[in-house]
């Protein structure tokens, strides 16, 4: 059943983004109703649809049309521009993991380290 209901989100999400341009008010509904879905069989939304959709007031969000998407201070924050929310999603791992790579790359070059 829990396999069934992530399908359906799936298919929702996806047409909620086809319909978007066309139908706004079809992919906000689209969106209550795969949010009512993992309410009812208390399922996590995947990780890669989480910032798509606001908190608040259960809006799809495309970026440059409803929402702004800004970088501040390690932190992505997502303004819903339809109800004024703002969500916050840290970075901080990222950022480690690209400056400890930058610091390998510089230090361990080839024919240098064996």
């Amino acid at each position: 059943m829990i396999k069934i209901a992530y399908e359906r989100l799936e298919i929702l999400f996806k047409m909620a983004e086809e319909e978007f341009s066309l139908h706004p008010e079809r992919s906000h509904r689209y969106v209550e109703m795969a949010r009512n879905i993992a309410k009812k069989y208390n399922l996590k939304m995947p990780p890669y649809w989480r910032g798509r959709f606001c908190r608040d007031c259960n809006r799809f969000l495309k970026p440059g049309f409803n929402s702004k998407v800004r970088l501040i201070k390690s932190a992505v924050t997502i303004e819903c521009l339809e109800c004024g929310e703002i969500s916050r999603k840290p970075y901080v791992m990222e950022q480690r993991t690209r400056r400890r790579n930058k610091i390998a790359s510089h230090t361990f070059k080839e024919g240098t380290y064996e």
